[in-house]
């Protein structure tokens, strides 16, 4: 045993604090994000968190799918791009959009495994190639614990659609106010559209938080973590603001 000058050994290092149990971690992400996620990044953990997105995707699937006309929307948007088609295979299609329509909305939830996994990389990749530190599992706990802002705002959108009674899928995107989007017609200002519900309320808190996430498990810097993720994210709304031009012009050419 190894002592000090006196005589005395060396004070023990101090313990580190038990850890949060996840539904701890879910409240804590939204009102104590630094202490959360040096917990997380101790102790990453993906089962609980993964579940509980996963239910309560499919709780809110089941209260706006009955809600939504899938039929009328897809109706609407052949007729206005292709004029020439006859009644009954404007019918014919438009049952079949709305069939695809549904089948998507219901299997979200587990492409939302799969979107959550790529994101998880992507953000460990791009923190390692700048010198940071972390594991795909502390990665992909962070994703998941920084999805709660997005998953409220689903939970809202579930609440305002029951409301509401019967919503146009096209309006989605603006059925909770959390973007300025709404303050502008999809139809005649389809880029503006896209760019404006990029400035999310819900989307902007996630991104804080995946900040403040990375850049505990990476050991960077915040400012270095988020130069990484707002570059990467404003990358994806180019890439979005790409399709809506597309879509635009091919409104226009028909």
């Amino acid at each position: 045993m190894t002592t000090d000058s006196a005589g005395y050994p060396p004070p023990a290092p101090p313990a580190e604090p038990p850890a949060k149990n996840s539904f701890q971690r879910i409240a804590g992400v939204l009102f104590a994000p630094a202490d959360t996620f040096r917990d997380i990044a101790r102790r990453p953990d993906i089962m609980v968190p993964l579940i509980v997105l996963v239910v309560i995707s499919f709780v809110v699937t089941a209260m706006i799918i009955p809600r939504m006309d899938f039929e009328a929307a897809f109706r609407d948007q052949m007729a206005s791009q292709n004029s020439k088609m006859s009644d009954a295979d404007l019918d014919r299609a438009a049952k079949m959009g709305s069939a695809f329509g549904k089948v998507m909305a219901w299997t979200g939830p587990i492409w939302g495994i799969l979107i959550w996994v790529i994101i998880a990389g992507v953000l460990l990749l791009a923190h390692r190639l700048f010198g940071g530190e972390g594991t795909f599992k502390q990665a992909f706990s962070t994703v998941l614990y920084s999805w709660i802002p997005l998953t409220i705002n689903g939970v809202v959108t579930g609440i305002v659609a029951v409301a509401r009674g019967e919503i146009d899928p096209t309006t989605m995107q603006t059925l909770v106010k959390s973007n300025p989007a709404f303050l502008v017609d999809m139809k005649e200002q389809p880029i503006l559209f896209a760019a404006l519900t990029s400035l999310d309320i819900f989307t902007i808190w996630t991104i804080i938080l995946l900040v403040i996430g990375f850049a505990t498990l990476s050991r960077l810097s915040r400012a270095k973590s988020a130069v990484i993720i707002v570059s990467l994210w404003l990358l994806t709304v180019v890439v979005k603001l790409g399709f809506a031009a597309m879509g635009a012009a091919r409104a226009k050419a028909t």
